[in-house]
């Protein structure tokens, strides 16, 4: 094994802008390798940062290398779709322990560069530390506004609530996980948690769409981020979501067995990075989003705070509840 102390930041450095070395962009004067990147965009600049962490965001003994960087990525990526921009460039922090193997970063460095490249989308620069640890990947995303802005704020009486994608699949996939379970009903729901899909087309196309609409990315539960979204636009949303058409009778019997409540992780599992979408009445976001990703309405919104969550015609009780830092 090949540890970070011993291969040093210089030359871990070098091996890493190897593998996400890209040919020249016009909109790229500067990249990496000086003191800071350069970068010419058109349109409003829309920018996000997140981190993931070993142990608290990923399984270290359970999760291939590759998806660690897929996944630093695609916390990043889904905040651009949920705000319907274009996703440019990415600046990468690395924070390693000194005993990390060089070879699963470098793997993970690859598992990033794989969900980039088809979205054109290039790192530009960034830092690495080697010190106590835990492993820690910071990345800021730079997007590229083309359309309307979908916030959080644009929600309003009377608007459809839709959700675009699955939730829940992921939260099952990290408990048969915990559980050492690998079944074969269980290998979707497992991919669907160590390398989530951000859904870039989807936001793309909702940011077509005209009147105001609304959108959150479901990362840390549905029912917590529609208590936000609901918080930021001052009303409140009414969802009664259907159970998802990936809860089939053999993936039942499963949650079952592992003692998996799967109407509660519907709405409280987190890293779904599905879109919890917003839109006047008249609008047809299942219509507009046809071959892109399925969408379904699960609700309307109301005068008033809140949001009142039944699932599978089941009422949830208590404040809303999903993934918080520090609970």
């Amino acid at each position: 094994m090949r540890r970070a102390s011993r291969v040093g930041e210089r030359a871990l450095l070098a091996e890493l802008l190897e593998i996400w070395r890209r040919p020249p962009r016009a909109n790229l004067p500067v990249g990496p390798g000086d003191d800071a990147a350069v970068i010419a965009l058109s349109g409003n600049t829309v920018l996000t940062v997140d981190s993931i962490v070993a142990g608290q965001d990923w399984l270290p003994d359970q999760t291939p290398p590759d998806a660690v960087g897929h996944r630093a990525a695609a916390v990043n990526l889904s905040d651009l779709a949920a705000m319907g921009a274009v996703p440019r460039f990415l600046l990468v922090a690395l924070e390693l322990g000194a005993d990390d193997d060089v070879d699963d970063v470098l793997e993970a460095a690859v598992g990033l560069a794989r969900l980039c490249d088809p979205l054109n989308v290039t790192v530009i620069g960034g830092d690495i530390g080697i010190g106590a640890g835990p492993q820690r990947w910071t990345v800021t995303a730079v997007g590229e506004q083309r359309g309307h802005l979908l916030t959080r704020s644009c929600t309003r009486p009377g608007h459809r609530v839709w959700l675009v994608g699955d939730v829940g699949r992921a939260g099952l996939g990290l408990h048969a996980l915990l559980h050492g379970r690998d079944d074969r009903q269980l290998r979707a729901c497992i991919e669907a948690h160590l390398r989530p899909q951000p859904l870039i087309a989807a936001g793309l196309r909702l940011a077509e769409l005209p009147g105001p609409i609304g959108a959150i990315d479901v990362s840390d539960g549905l029912w917590l981020d529609a208590a936000r979204l609901a918080g930021e636009s001052r009303c409140a949303l009414r969802i009664q979501l259907p159970r998802p058409s990936w809860m089939s009778p053999e993936r039942e019997t499963l949650c079952r067995e592992l003692g998996w409540d799967w109407r509660d992780g519907c709405a409280t599992g987190g890293d779904d990075y599905a879109l919890l979408v917003t839109a006047p009445w008249e609008q047809d976001v299942a219509a507009a989003l046809a071959g892109v990703c399925a969408a379904v309405p699960i609700g309307i919104a109301e005068v008033g705070e809140g949001v009142q969550m039944d699932v599978d015609s089941r009422r949830l009780a208590g404040p809303p509840q999903g993934y918080l830092h520090g609970d």
